[in-house]
Formats: structure tokens, C-alpha cells, sequence
């Protein structure tokens, strides 16, 4: 600074490290849209605007419920034929990881009338409930047939693997997801069909999980009909898939990284083949 003038030793471009008013918001424009799921990032975005405050729903209650006689608690002694409950923990959990708050209703075993007044328990206690095992046919297969009697079952097969069946209803006013008892399907069909539908109860958009076209580092041959959901990981470029397609080997959900794709058509994937990889960030969970 000599006396009032500046003087610079170097290059000096015209505008440089300055910023304009409004080059990154406008005035009267739109910051965040209706429908958004918040983010850190956007939080920033208000406070930037200089915004106080917004319009937001709560977070869901969704209860959580196991069903089944050969359901033990995990940590008591499970007899001949019984087995640990891996999926009520593995759902709350996907629950908070979702944004909502998951409501405990801990486990009711192959008495419909028990049942029944489990699911009575839960009005005014939550927007939505996610039950495992009972939503086939059978005779034992209590969550369909009390959403079948009380007239609210939509929808009960579906053709995916792992998947089928599904129970789909309402239970005084509450939608319940009757999902499998194999927890391989149960997670499945929540990331697929209970995550997108609890979302938008939420007030959010349908989210759609994106997926990469990425080569496979497995051969499959697959047949049409249904399409598949194989647990997998990407390693050096390659996607690979775990050893077994069984719907009770919960080793290969902790074993994955996201799931592999497979349209309804008959396929035959060799090694180098484009797949379609969702990581499981892109359903919002780790």
C-alpha cells in the first residue's frame, strides 16, 4: 500500500477471488424442493439463504414383529428345530438406518388369536409394521390369513427371488409388510418394496436406488420368470456374487457390499458380462 493506492507485483486477472451476490442462489429461487429427505449439506444450504426454519414431517414409527414357533430370542437356549431370531434386530436396524424410528414388538408365535391382539396393540402406536415369517398360505401362516379375514391382503406372491411370498395390507389404518421368514428375503424385500413405500408415507419422494452396468466375475444361468437379487461385492473393477443363493445363509448379507440385479428374462451371465450393482448406500444403508 503506497498512501491510497495498491499496488500488486504479479498477474492480476479482472474479477479474480471475488464472489457476486447471487451467483449461487438467485433471490425468490427454489433452494430445496418438497418431497427431499434433509441431508447435513442441505442444512448448510438454508442457513446459507438465511433460513430459520422448515416444514418437515416427523420420522415414521414402524413396528417391528417376528412371528413363528421356531423363533428364540437371541442369547436363550434354542431347543431341537428351533432357531435365533436374526430378523427382528436386522429390520429395526434397517428401520433407523431409513430415517424412522422403529417400534420393538418383540415376537408372537403360530396362535392367530395371540396374533390378532398383537397387531390391536399397535393402534396409535405406530404408522406402519413390518412383520417376518407367517405370509404364505399354509395353516400356519397367521399374517396373511388375518389380513386376508379383516378384507385389507392386496397382494401376497411376487416374482422374485429371494422374495415370494409378501403379504401386503392394512391393519387399522396401519400398512403392514407381511415379508418372508428366510432373512436373505426378508431384507430383500424390504430394500425393494418396504423401504420406497415407507418413504413416501414419510412424505419423500419414491426413491430409486441407482445402479452401474459393471462386468461379473461369475457365471449364472438364469431362467425367466422372475427377477433376481444376488448378494454381492465389488472387487478390482469386477462384481462378484456369493457362493450360495439360499434365503437362510445370512452370512452373505454381511459377506455383500450391495445387491446384483437380474431382469425377469431367461439369462445366461459369463464372466465379463455387464451386470446392473446397486451398492447398498444407494438404499441409504452401510
Amino acid at each position: 500500500i503506497d498512501g491510497r493506492t495498491l499496488r500488486f507485483n504479479g498477474p492480476v486477472k479482472q474479477g479474480a477471488n471475488t464472489r457476486k451476490a447471487g451467483e449461487d442462489v438467485t433471490a425468490g429461487a427454489v433452494t430445496l424442493r418438497a418431497g427431499r429427505r434433509i441431508t447435513a449439506a442441505d442444512i448448510a444450504l438454508l442457513a446459507a439463504t438465511g433460513t430459520v426454519s422448515v416444514s418437515t414431517h416427523r420420522p415414521l414409527r414402524v413396528g417391528v414383529l417376528s412371528t413363528g414357533d421356531e423363533i428364540v430370542e437371541a442369547g436363550r437356549t434354542a431347543a431341537d428345530g428351533q432357531i435365533f431370531d436374526a430378523n427382528r434386530p436386522m429390520l429395526l436396524g434397517l428401520v433407523s438406518q431409513f430415517g424412522h424410528q422403529g417400534v420393538d414388538l418383540g415376537h408372537v408365535g403360530d396362535n392367530r388369536a395371540a396374533l390378532r391382539r398383537r397387531l390391536d396393540e399397535t393402534q396409535g402406536r405406530v404408522d406402519a409394521i413390518l412383520t417376518s415369517g407367517g405370509a404364505s398360505a399354509g395353516d400356519e401362516d397367521h399374517v396373511s390369513a388375518l389380513l386376508s379375514e379383516a378384507g385389507a391382503l392386496d397382494l401376497w406372491r411376487i416374482a422374485v427371488k429371494p422374495g415370494r411370498p409378501l403379504a401386503l395390507g392394512m391393519w387399522q389404518g396401519a400398512p403392514v409388510f407381511g415379508l418372508p421368514g428366510n432373512p436373505v428375503a426378508a431384507m430383500v424385500c424390504t430394500l425393494i418394496f418396504a423401504r420406497p413405500a415407507l418413504a413416501r408415507l414419510a412424505g419423500q419422494d419414491w426413491p430409486v436406488p441407482q445402479g452401474f452396468d459393471v462386468p461379473a466375475d461369475f457365471s449364472k444361468r438364469k431362467k425367466p420368470g422372475r427377477r433376481e437379487y444376488l448378494r454381492a461385492r465389488m472387487r478390482d473393477g469386477r462384481v462378484q456374487v456369493f457362493a450360495s443363493e439360499g434365503s437362510g445363509r445370512i452370512s452373505g448379507l454381511a459377506w455383500a457390499e450391495g445387491l446384483v440385479e437380474l431382469p425377469d428374462a431367461a439369462a445366461d451371465i459369463q464372466p465379463g458380462d455387464l451386470v446392473r450393482y446397486i451398492p447398498y448406500g444407494s438404499f441409504g444403508i452401510t
